[in-house]
């Protein structure tokens, strides 16, 4: 095993599940070092997502009576009935149930603490768990800021784990014309936080992004417009170029604030959809699902309405 080449090596371990890697970590400091490398993370994550390996549930549940979370790796084979596949993993730092999940990407997990703000990258395979430096952004006096919404993934380019934040800037005193919103953009290779290049502008009127969902190498979230008629639209950013892209809502779906709707991207089928919960009617009995999925990326005249559920 001394004379094993690193890459040979590294095809024996990426086979193996996480359970048994953790075991080996304690093998020698090399396959610690190995197996705890994001290139090898995302070769085991890959392979598990090629169907090489069954995939797991992640749980996080809070334990009331000790006061703290857990997270917790089970198999997704119904005959085992969510058997543990991984060692229980305790998350640091967290006040009872304040700790959020932003997303989870090739085994590394993120999340965020609603009560301090602090934001978290944890691997449970390895038992590594990261405090993130606060984001330079400082909020100007007289205005209201809170992170609005985040993402969450790897870029394939650069071979890099990233994180994107929008935070809503408002006026104490209130004024739809003056709200704003700052994008900051945190690097794992740095550990360290950084604008978005100067060069490269969030589409004007773009304010409060939220439910984002990663597909196709892009985050994606629902957003409204500050315009008269409050219209929303789905706002793309590439990872590894780093630029918005914009969709517009299917046609024939409501695409304003006023339908009383609410809306969440999702994958299915391998394709970028919409989910919109019609919320206009006084009973739940009124109220029904429609689910758009655009079968040609990128293209507006592909959304489909695939299902309408309802009444409920």
């Amino acid at each position: 095993m001394d004379v094993l080449p690193e890459d040979i090596l590294m095809e024996i371990l990426v086979r193996l599940p996480v359970k048994c890697l953790f075991q080996f970590k304690c093998v020698n400091k090399s396959w610690c070092s190995l197996i705890k490398s994001p290139r090898f993370t995302h070769l085991h994550v890959t392979r598990a997502k090629n169907g090489d390996q069954e995939g797991a549930i992640l749980v996080k549940r809070f334990i009331k009576d000790e006061r703290k979370i857990v997270l917790s790796f089970h198999s997704k084979d119904e005959s085992l009935s969510l058997q543990v596949v991984a060692p229980d993993f305790e998350v640091p730092y967290s006040t009872y149930v304040n700790m959020i999940l932003v997303g989870t990407c090739y085994g590394i997990i993120c999340l965020k603490s609603n009560e301090s703000g602090g934001i978290y990258l944890c691997n449970p395979a390895t038992r590594e768990f990261l405090a993130l430096p606060d984001p330079p952004f400082h909020c100007p006096q007289g205005y209201f800021c809170q992170v609005a919404e985040m993402g969450f993934g790897f870029d394939a380019i650069s071979d890099d784990f990233k994180i994107i934040t929008f935070t809503g800037i408002t006026p104490k005193e209130y004024n739809y014309d003056l709200n704003s919103c700052k994008v900051e953009i945190y690097s794992l290779s740095t550990n360290s936080w950084r604008e978005l290049d100067p060069d490269v502008k969030l589409p004007e009127g773009v304010y409060n992004p939220r439910f984002s969902v990663l597909f196709n190498g892009c985050f994606h979230w629902c957003t409204p417009l500050i315009t008269d008629s409050f219209a929303l639209q789905i706002l793309s950013f590439e990872l590894s170029t780093e630029q918005f892209r914009e969709f517009q809502f299917p046609d024939g779906a409501p695409d304003t604030e006023g339908e009383y709707g609410i809306q969440k991207l999702i994958v299915l089928d391998n394709s970028l959809a919409m989910i919109w919960y019609d919320i206009t009617g006084s009973q739940i009995s009124d109220q029904h699902f429609d689910i758009w999925v655009m079968m040609e990326y990128g293209v507006q005249e592909s959304w489909v309405k695939k299902f309408s559920i309802g009444p409920l």
